[in-house]
């Protein structure tokens, strides 16, 4: 009786080692279908458009790096205070 039990073990073993292999995505097209399915209409960008756009991503890296020297200067201003109360 324990034998039966044992190849059905190993029976198992080896579908799921093949359920493995099916698993592994060997290209591009199995994980996202047919190429050349989905077109995109997309308009062309003018040069105005292009630095406006520009224009609007230093914008906000500019606005980003103040949020991030305020939060620096905040949080050092607080622990040196920490410290400052701490020591005295």
């Amino acid at each position: 009786m324990a034998g039966g039990g044992i190849a059905g073990a190993i029976t198992s073993l080896k579908n799921n080692r093949n359920l493995l292999k099916k698993r592994k995505l060997r290209d591009k097209g199995d994980v996202f279908g047919q190429e050349g399915v989905t077109k995109l209409n997309l308009k062309a960008s003018t040069d105005q458009d292009m630095k406006r756009i520009r224009q609007k991503i230093k914008d906000y890296k500019r606005e980003a790096r103040t949020v991030w020297f305020l939060a620096i200067s905040v949080t050092a201003f607080i622990l040196y205070c920490l410290w400052w109360w701490a020591t005295s």
